[in-house]
C-alpha cells in the first residue's frame, strides 16, 4: 500500500515499532476525534491498524474501527485473534455491528459468536433479521427508556446507570411491563421537573414513531419534517425495539442520494471510483450505453424514412441538432426537477395532472420563446418562409412535449413502483429525441407537401 498519501504513517509505524506502544500511542492521539484518528491510521497496513486498536482499546480503538468501510473492517477484522473478534462485536454500536455481521461470511461469524455475550448474540441474530432499506436495518437498541410509575428523582438515578452506553439520552422513552411505547419525556423534562413528580404526569403521550419495516427514506424525511434528533421505531404490537438517530439518517440520505445520481445518469450502480479498474467501470456503464444505441436506432430509421424532405430541403437538415438538443435539454431539465420533488415528497402520484399541466404551460411559454429565436434564424439563412415556420412550430411542440413527458414519465415510474431517478437524463433525451424528429418530418411533410 502507498504510504504517500499520509506524512503522519511514519510516525504512527515508528511507535508501532518501539516500546511501550499502547502508551505513546494513547498520548499520540490524545484528545482526537476517532475520525481524526482514522484518517492518520487509514494508509496504515491493515495489521498495523489492528494493532492500534488494540493499543487505544475500548472505547477509543472500536470508535476508530467503525470508521472504517465494511470491506476494510473486514480485513483488518482477519488480523485478530477470535477473543478479540467477539470482544469487538460486542462493543460496537448495535447499528454498526448489525451492519457489519451482515457483511461477514457466515463461516467467520459461527467461530466468534459462541464467544460473545448472550445479550449482544440475541441482539445480532434480532437486528440481522431485519430487511435492507428498513427502519430496522439502521436501527440502534442502545436507547434509554424509563416506567412511568416512577418519580423524577428516580428516573435520574435509572438515566446515571443508563447513560454510559447509550446513543443517546436526550429523548427517553417511556414503556409498560411488556415494552410497549406510551410516551416520552426529553432530558429537560426531566431535569426542570419537581423532583416528586411521576414520569407519567410529565411525559408527551402523543408520540412519532416509526415502524420497523418502514422505508429508510421515509424514515429520514419524518426525521427532518419534525427536527427529531432521534426517532422511536415500534413493531407490530407498538413494543419499542429501538431508536433511529439523526446520525444514522446521514448516511442513508449520502447513499440514497449517490444510487439516484447514478441511475438519473444511467451510469450503473455505485462502485468505489477510485478502488475501481477501468473494466469494471465499463462493465457498470456499457449495458446502459448498449440499451441507449438501440434507441438510437430508431431515431436513425426516422431520418431514413424521411430523407426525401432533407434532399428536398436542406435547409431542415441544419436545424435538427439545435432542435432535438433543445428538446433534450428542457425534458432532462423537467425530469430533474420532478425527481427531485418525488424524492422530497413535495410532489405525489395523485398530483400528476397538476404537474403534467404545468408543465405544459411551462412548455408552451419556453417553446415559444425559442421557436421566435430559431425561426428568424431560419429566416436569415434561408429566404423560403417555410423552412422559419416548421423549424419554429416544431420547437414549440418538441419543447412543450419534452417538458410533459420529463414530468410524466417519473411520476409515472412511482406508480409503477420503480425508482424515478431510472427514468434518467440520458433515457428521457433519446426517447425525445425520436419524437421530436417524428414530430419534424410530419410538420415539413404538411408544410412542404
Amino acid at each position: 500500500m502507498d504510504k504517500s498519501n499520509s506524512l503522519i504513517s511514519p510516525e504512527i509505524q515508528e511507535i508501532l515499532q518501539g516500546e511501550n506502544i499502547a502508551q505513546r500511542l494513547k498520548e499520540f492521539f490524545f484528545d482526537m476525534h476517532s475520525y481524526d484518528v482514522f484518517v492518520l491510521c487509514e494508509d496504515l497496513e491493515n495489521s498495523e491498524v489492528a494493532q492500534c486498536i488494540k493499543a487505544l482499546g475500548i472505547p477509543t480503538g472500536i470508535e476508530l474501527f467503525q470508521e472504517f468501510d465494511d470491506e476494510r473492517k473486514e480485513d483488518i477484522f482477519d488480523c485478530f485473534s477470535k477473543e478479540w473478534m467477539a470482544d469487538i462485536l460486542e462493543e460496537m454500536a448495535s447499528d454498526e455491528r448489525a451492519d457489519f455481521v451482515k457483511f461477514l461470511p457466515d463461516e467467520k461469524l459461527e467461530r466468534v459468536l459462541p464467544l460473545i455475550a448472550r445479550a449482544e448474540r440475541i441482539d445480532i441474530k434480532k437486528l440481522s433479521e431485519y430487511k435492507e432499506g428498513t427502519a430496522g436495518s439502521i436501527l440502534t437498541t442502545e436507547y434509554a427508556s424509563l416506567s412511568p410509575d416512577i418519580t423524577v428523582r428516580e428516573a435520574l438515578e435509572k438515566l446515571k446507570r443508563q447513560a454510559f452506553d447509550r446513543e443517546t439520552i436526550y429523548y427517553i422513552y417511556i414503556v409498560d411491563s411488556n415494552r410497549t411505547l406510551i410516551g416520552f419525556v426529553s432530558l429537560r423534562d426531566i431535569l426542570l421537573a419537581p423532583s416528586h413528580n411521576k414520569i407519567e404526569d410529565i411525559m408527551h403521550k402523543i408520540v412519532i414513531s416509526m415502524h420497523v419495516d418502514d422505508d429508510n427514506e421515509i424514515v429520514a424525511k419524518k426525521l427532518s419534517d419534525y427536527d427529531f434528533l432521534a426517532i422511536p421505531v415500534v413493531d407490530d404490537g407498538n413494543r419499542l425495539v429501538g431508536i433511529v438517530t439523526v446520525d444514522d439518517v446521514v448516511d442513508v440520505v449520502i447513499e440514497e442520494s449517490t444510487e439516484d445520481i447514478y441511475k438519473y445518469g444511467a451510469a450503473g450502480e455505485y462502485i468505489d471510483y477510485m478502488k475501481s479498474s477501468p473494466l469494471q467501470m465499463a462493465r457498470q456503464r456499457v449495458v446502459w450505453l448498449i440499451l441507449l444505441i438501440f434507441v438510437g436506432f430508431i431515431s436513425a430509421w426516422v431520418l431514413e424514412a424521411n430523407s426525401f424532405h432533407i434532399k428536398t430541403v436542406v435547409a431542415l437538415s441544419f436545424f435538427m441538432p439545435l432542435l432535438l438538443g433543445a428538446s433534450g435539454n428542457a425534458g432532462t431539465q423537467a425530469s430533474t426537477v420532478v425527481v427531485r420533488e418525488l424524492a422530497t415528497g413535495n410532489i405525489k402520484i395523485e398530483d400528476l395532472f397538476q404537474v403534467v399541466k404545468k408543465e405544459v404551460s411551462v412548455g408552451v411559454i419556453v417553446g415559444t420563446i425559442m421557436a421566435i429565436v430559431v425561426a428568424l434564424r431560419a429566416l436569415w439563412l434561408d429566404e423560403n418562409p417555410k423552412v422559419g415556420i416548421t423549424v419554429g412550430l416544431a420547437m414549440i411542440m418538441t419543447v412543450t412535449l419534452a417538458t410533459t413527458l420529463g414530468a410524466f414519465l417519473p411520476i409515472l415510474f412511482k406508480k409503477l413502483k420503480f425508482d424515478p431517478a431510472v427514468m434518467s437524463g440520458p433515457f428521457i433525451t433519446s426517447i425525445i429525441d425520436v419524437v421530436s424528429l417524428l414530430i419534424y418530418f410530419r410538420i415539413a411533410t404538411l408544410i412542404f407537401g
